[in-house]
């Protein structure tokens, strides 16, 4: 997509859709609020042409975990209009700006507050009663842990038709300098680019996966037109002990 639909009017902030968007990303999450038709988006500005080269009319069915102040949630929704568009949230405070943006637009959107990326039945029920069992997108800006961010990938991915894409961002915050202090609280925590091997491993052996893009933002995952199963089922990696990062 051209994204000319941007409007923007500083580094940091572009209007799209009648809404502003608000860039400011910072360790710890940042603290602005979203309120009324300005959102926070947290993210860095290298991420948007990762999602204004999607093509609309591929990304009908839109899953986003994580949504902080729902800046990427009214993104995604005004750039590629999908026709339904659900999210979840881990926290259960609410959001006002974001709850009246789904309320305004209740017709195909849905978000699930108290709900995390790793509770496999919750996710498979989302899918279930929202997109009739198949998703075209999937992004994923929840917890960055491996485990967590493994489990949704697991339950989702198979659920992602042929040709759709899924996203992890910010899979590489474990090599900054920040979370290699042993005094930091994320430093005993696994490093979420301990998945690239598993999804190099699953591409080979099941052949759900089609192609894996890797880059300093995120990693795309596209599903290719094998019968869904299972991934990840096993980790052969010839018999060798594999340690996390």
């Amino acid at each position: 997509m051209d994204s000319a639909r941007l409007t923007w009017n500083s580094n940091s902030d572009f209007e799209i859709g009648g809404y502003t968007l608000t860039m400011d990303y910072a360790h710890g999450g940042s603290k602005i609020k979203s309120e009324n038709r300005r959102f926070l988006l947290m993210k860095a500005k290298n991420f948007i042409g990762h999602y204004t080269s999607l093509v609309p009319d591929e990304c009908r069915k839109i899953l986003e975990l994580g949504v902080y102040q729902g800046g990427s949630f009214v993104f995604l929704d005004q750039l590629l209009r999908p026709d339904r568009i659900s999210a979840i949230e881990l926290s259960g405070a609410a959001i006002p700006a974001l709850d009246q943006y789904v309320s305004d637009n209740k017709e195909r959107a849905r978000l699930y507050y108290e709900t995390s990326q790793d509770d496999v039945s919750k996710l498979q029920e989302i899918v279930s009663k929202d997109f009739d069992g198949e998703l075209d997108l999937v992004v994923d800006d929840a917890s960055h842990f491996y485990e967590q961010t493994k489990t949704s990938f697991m339950t989702l991915f198979p659920l992602v038709r042929p040709g759709g894409m899924y996203i992890i961002e910010d899979w590489s915050w474990s090599f900054q300098d920040d979370f290699q202090d042993p005094n930091h609280d994320w430093y005993p925590i696994p490093s979420p680019a301990n998945l690239i091997i598993d999804l190099m491993e699953d591409m080979t052996r099941s052949g759900l996966i089609l192609d894996i893009q890797v880059t300093r933002e995120l990693l795309k995952i596209r599903r290719s037109n094998a019968v869904a199963s299972r991934v990840m089922a096993s980790q052969a990696r010839r018999g060798r002990a594999y340690n996390l990062l």
